[in-house]
């Protein structure tokens, strides 16, 4: 059950890692779009900082909740 334990929060931090790179692409898209003016760059910056913390949280709640759940349905 260790070892399950173990790929369960690398795999909870690697899920949370993507999130963040994605969130961080979108701010760099709001940084860009506002110095060229571009409110659709803007937008698309804004989408991505959402969808990045929507994944960040999905990797710190869902993530151990399905391992949980793996784990129970081994025993």
């Amino acid at each position: 059950m260790d070892l399950i334990n173990n790929i369960i929060s690398y795999a909870s931090i690697a899920v949370m890692a993507f999130g963040a790179a994605i969130a961080f692409s979108g701010v760099l898209a709001i940084g860009e779009g506002k110095s060229q003016q571009n409110a659709a760059k803007q937008e698309e910056g804004m989408t991505k900082i959402v969808g990045g913390a929507i994944i960040i949280v999905a990797g710190l709640v869902l993530i151990p909740q399905i391992g949980e759940f793996i784990i129970s349905s081994a025993k």
